[in-house]
């Protein structure tokens, strides 16, 4: 398993982490009275992300140095533009998508249409690793 692999499994894990750590704690509705708790729980899920990152990928420096100074070869760069396209379609679709569905059949506020499109952020970063995992595995 390379090292840009394992970076890819930390991100992934780190992203599902906090991902379930928002939704458990941010208050299910988006009215106007609460939406400091919604900011609170999406700056607290952030800190919590990087700090998942970092300590992630310090850890795997210093176990793998010699893997993570190897430069991006060919193969790597093409996997990530590969995972970046994916990546970018789930975005636009499910900003897009969303948006029309929230306003135009459910009639959501802008908390709400908010949140859709941090959920399509987020799906997007979660499609673009697994692809970049995929790829990897299929290339190994």
């Amino acid at each position: 398993m390379s090292f840009r692999e394992k970076t890819a499994w930390l991100t992934l894990c780190a992203i599902v982490i906090v991902t379930v750590m928002f939704w458990l704690h941010s208050p299910t509705g988006f009215n106007a009275h609460n939406h400091h708790w919604v900011m609170l729980a999406l700056l607290l899920s952030l800190g919590t992300y990087v700090c998942i990152e970092v300590v992630g990928y310090v850890v795997l420096r210093l176990r793998y140095p010699r893997d993570a100074r190897t430069p991006r070869d060919e193969r790597e760069r093409l996997i990530d533009l590969k995972a970046l396209r994916f990546a970018y379609y789930t975005f636009v679709i499910g900003t897009f998508g969303g948006i029309f569905f929230m306003l135009h059949l459910v009639h959501a506020g802008a908390g709400t249409i908010g949140t859709v499109v941090l959920a399509a952020f987020v799906t997007a970063q979660l499609v673009k690793h697994a692809v970049r995992i995929v790829y990897y595995r299929r290339d190994a």
